[in-house]
């Protein structure tokens, strides 16, 4: 971090001494004597329901009245709530998520490639970020664990997990309904219905339906393309088969069609596109910031869609002193990406890519809930996927992985006396994979089938790993502090955009050791301080490289990419997390984080150390939030006014190796940018239900858009974009 971050960071410590940290989910409860003070927050981090401030994790929740009353549509904006958080699209995949959490995250569309921030919708581990850019209508609430989380979460949750709950059947007559409109021709109708299924069951179905323009204007064809247009459903049964043990099942079905905004980086003025010996494109129109990064394609620059289904099961039997859960979870999606003008006004590297992926999971849990002063969690996973690729016109070949890997795991916690608890756990995992790779000598061929027996690549790979992790804790007259080690894996595998033995692979798991110190306390009925400093440290990283040909025996003018365990990581950082609430009506929230990232070593093609010239991706050295909530009787209803400024640091994207040679390298730097997001809600309960109306703009200080994605592929690069202002409004009702 540099000196004026730093001293900005201490000075902004100092002047909220008085403020609190903690979860940004907030309520207001009286006491006896009329105070108000904060609700007590429950979360789920250590698989059992705890308040957030007794739990020893660097954890963070939004409720969902917070996410009702804000500016949140979509999972990607609680990245402006919590510290040391950043969330993208990853627009070439249908609906993927781009998530790093303290520095370290996962960016790509393939899904043999292994993420680095673990998510969970119900309890059902994704372990695709496929389909993950949710939307926030149907969500109970969410949790966001920063940190590696290997021992009860298991493998690729290196960085953290982000925990989704929905809403589930009430067993009563009821209904949601929802509709916003909203700039670039934005309209979303959204719906829950409830209905009772005899004495003891009740139904759940939900709906979502969106359509809007680009946010980028085409200059060769006078309009904004449709943007997206997608849809979603569920269908949610509850039954109680006795008083203490129930069942839900869940289907989920949706379709997502996007034409996802990306502009060719490479090159000045006119000029979009130069690579693979074709010379220079040029358009009919400048495609930088000061034009808002208008487009210029003639045909369909990129398409890309998501379909699938999901089915999860939830079963829990409640005993006198322990509850036993079992958790099961089928997906199963078809992913489709085209890319044609990448933003030229002509066609030029097409590529198309087919995905389908399914995966099944199942988890057992004893949780204990003893009287005593031991506690303890057992468990055991299983998980299965099968990825199918296929790839062309640009580069031909069919991949099929079959991965499985299985799990025992535990903690144990001991609280000593009054004043100290000790807490271990460890997670023991087993997994294989197996590969196989068809390799086409043309587009043609690919479509035909034909392959000959040297161009088929058979690999497997299999693996083991302990983690574990140990904390220490003691009361404070506020609330406890605590000391932590924890480990964790992301899973080795195959590189399925390889041609060769060599750019396959496999490569090797990468892991870390993370030492974190935390102090949550609640100094008074109204304020909340949560401080957390931690030191994390990656070895053997797992890194895409993208060269040119002559790395692996091919023409400079093609482009060889292959991953290796080729670094060491060190990250180091402090997350405040402060809730303050002044009068009855005035609720105040600030979040701060800041990291300090950096390559300890990185030996490229294993000779060459470039740590003093590579840089972490997607790790800002700052995230700051500043959010006021004010709530007042206004026309018989209540009116609840909020307003939140955020900021992020500047970032590097997706860069290649050519981006080390600062002389030669393109630009894939993120600017740092704010944020300044308004909402009005207005409540009013009537004989029959609550109306609900929202006002809601984001970004509104800004116009245009912004690149939220930079990426370098060697031979060229491109920007993605994202809206800044975005204004709507939304109308419900519910009963």
């Amino acid at each position: 971090m540099n000196s004026t971050k730093a001293k900005f960071g201490m000075l902004l410590t100092a002047s909220i001494s008085a403020m609190t940290f903690s979860s940004f989910t907030l309520g207001q409860e009286d006491d006896a004597a009329g105070t108000s003070r904060l609700e007590e927050i429950v979360v789920t981090a250590r698989k059992r329901q705890e308040s957030i401030q007794d739990v020893p994790v660097a954890v963070s929740a939004l409720s969902i009245g917070q996410i009702e009353r804000g500016s949140v549509q979509t999972i990607l904006d609680i990245a402006k709530l919590v510290p040391n958080v950043e969330l993208h699209t990853v627009t070439q995949a249908g609906a993927a998520l781009g998530a790093t959490i303290r520095g370290m995250g996962f960016d790509d569309l393939e899904k043999t490639y292994e993420p680095t921030v673990g998510m969970s919708v119900d309890g059902v581990f994704m372990a695709s970020n496929g389909g993950a850019v949710l939307d926030m209508f149907d969500i109970a609430g969410v949790e966001v664990l920063r940190g590696p989380q290997g021992t009860l979460y298991g493998r690729n949750t290196i960085a953290g997990v982000i925990n989704i709950t929905r809403s589930q059947p009430t067993g009563e007559w009821g209904a949601k309904l929802q509709a916003t409109i909203g700039k670039h021709s934005r309209e979303e109708f959204n719906g829950i219905i409830n209905a009772p299924l005899g004495e003891n069951g009740g139904l759940k179905l939900a709906f979502r339906e969106l359509s809007q323009d680009s946010i980028a204007y085409n200059v060769t064809n006078q309009e904004r393309p449709k943007f997206r247009d997608s849809n979603s459903w569920s269908a949610a049964v509850k039954y109680d088969f006795t008083e203490n043990t129930t069942a839900t099942i869940t289907l989920d079905g949706y379709d997502h069609n996007t034409q996802p905004v990306d502009i060719l980086a490479t090159g000045t003025g006119d000029t979009v596109f130069c690579g693979f010996g074709l010379g220079c494109s040029t358009g009919s129109a400048d495609l930088s910031e000061a034009q808002d990064y208008r487009i210029s394609n003639a045909a369909e620059q990129i398409i890309s869609t998501i379909e699938g289904d999901n089915v999860t099961i939830n079963a829990e039997h409640q005993g006198e002193d322990f509850l036993i859960k079992y958790i099961a979870g089928v997906m199963d999606f078809d992913e489709y990406a085209y890319f044609n003008s990448w933003g030229a006004p002509t066609p030029l590297y097409e590529v198309e890519r087919i995905q389908d992926y399914k995966q099944t999971s199942h988890e057992l849990q004893f949780i204990s809930d003893y009287d005593g002063s031991f506690n303890f969690i057992l468990g055991a996973y299983f998980l299965e996927t099968e990825t199918n690729i296929t790839s062309g016109p640009g580069s031909n070949y069919t991949t099929n992985q079959k991965a499985e890997a299985r799990a025992l795991f535990g903690e144990m916690n001991f609280e000593l006396n009054e004043l100290w608890s000790l807490t271990f756990g460890a997670r023991y995992t087993e997994e294989d994979k197996d590969l196989s790779n068809w390799q086409y000598a043309s587009n043609a061929d690919r479509s035909k089938g034909i392959s000959a027996a040297n161009n088929i690549i058979k690999k497997s790979f299999s693996d083991d790993n302990l983690s574990y992790r140990a904390v220490v804790s003691r009361n404070i007259p506020t609330g406890m502090v605590y000391a932590s080690f924890s480990t964790g894996f992301r899973s080795g595998g195959f590189n399925s955009r390889g041609n060769d033995e060599f750019t396959i692979g496999p490569y090797g798991s990468e892991e870390v050791e993370s030492i974190e110190i935390g102090i949550r306390s609640q100094p008074s009925d109204n304020s909340q301080v949560n401080l957390t400093f931690f030191t994390t440290d990656y070895t053997d990283k797992q890194e895409f490289v993208v060269t040119d040909g002559t790395k692996c025996g091919q023409t400079e003018l093609q482009t060889c990419t292959f991953i290796r365990n080729a670094a060491e990581v060190s990250i180091e950082g402090v997350e405040l997390e402060a809730v303050l609430m002044p009068t009855d009506a005035l609720t105040l929230r600030l979040t701060l984080g800041t990291l300090d990232a950096g390559y300890d070593s990185y030996l490229f093609q294993g000779t060459r150390d470039i740590s003093n010239e590579a840089q972490i991706t997607y790790a800002p050295e700052m995230t700051f939030n500043l959010t006021a909530e004010h709530t007042s009787e206004v026309a018989g209803g209540t009116l609840i006014v909020n307003g939140g400024f955020s900021f992020k640091d500047e970032v590097i994207g997706k860069a290649a190796w050519e981006t080390y040679k600062p002389a030669t390298g393109p630009e894939v730097i993120i600017d740092s940018y704010e944020s300044l997001d308004l909402s009005a809600t207005f409540l009013k309960d009537t004989s029959n239900g609550t109306i609900k109306m929202v006002v809601y703009g984001t970004d509104i200080l800004h116009g245009g858009n912004r690149v939220s994605r930079a990426f370098d592929a060697g031979a060229f690069s491109w920007h993605e974009l994202s809206p800044r202002r975005m204004v709507g409004i939304t109308l419900g009702y519910e009963f």
